[in-house]
């Protein structure tokens, strides 16, 4: 009976101690890992919404245009120089343009030169002799009475013949021409003034940025 006892006192004393020691607070002198201290300079992350509204310098909005045509290229090199230095992203382009070179007065087309030079032997009986044999863009011929730059000189030039007893027509004379062009863009309002006045007038004209 006493032997029982004991071991009831022992085993109650080891759930004492093992309750006292889980309540313990822990002990905050324990050892912590070692962390090596950041050296001077060290960049450090920052978050974007952490940075002050002026933190990101404001880039110039660039304004862009465009020069031309020019009818050269020794015309345009010329322009591109007078751009200057501050001139951005400047490239070169070309177009096809329908060019009206003027009004041919001339009668109308035969299939042959000795056609054409019996005509115009005519003509030179009727008292004209500025006249040639001339052959058009379908391989005929005709005999011209001028060309002429203005539509109301050319109509003065046919009624004239035509008063002289002849068949007279009126052409309109077009060709297709290579134009140039120069692209660019300026960040500075007064630069473009600049341009703008160092090239022939009205060639500069702004235009929206690609």
């Amino acid at each position: 009976m006493i032997r029982l006892m004991v071991v009831l006192l022992l085993a109650a004393n080891l759930l004492l101690i093992g309750l006292h020691v889980a309540s313990e607070p822990p002990d905050d002198r324990r050892p912590v890992a070692n962390v090596s201290p950041i050296p001077p300079g060290t960049p450090t992350l920052q978050l974007l919404e952490e940075l002050a509204p002026d933190a990101y310098p404001e880039v110039a909005a660039q304004r862009c245009y465009s020069a031309g045509p020019f009818e050269t290229v020794p015309t345009m090199i010329q322009a591109r120089e007078a751009l200057g230095p501050t001139a951005e992203n400047v490239t070169e382009r070309e177009t096809e343009a329908l060019v009206e070179l003027g009004y041919w007065v001339s009668l109308p087309a035969v299939p042959s030169f000795q056609a054409a030079g019996e005509q115009m032997k005519e003509l030179n009986r009727a008292g004209l002799q500025d006249v040639a044999v001339l052959s058009d863009d379908d391989g005929q011929y005709r005999v011209s009475l001028g060309y002429f730059l203005e539509e109301a000189n050319a109509r003065r030039r046919r009624d004239s013949v035509r008063e002289m007893g002849f068949d007279v027509e009126t052409r309109l004379k077009r060709e297709s021409q290579t134009r140039f062009w120069l692209d660019y863009a300026f960040t500075d309002a007064a630069y473009a003034e600049r341009a703008a006045s160092a090239l022939p007038a009205g060639q500069q004209r702004e235009v929206p940025c690609s």
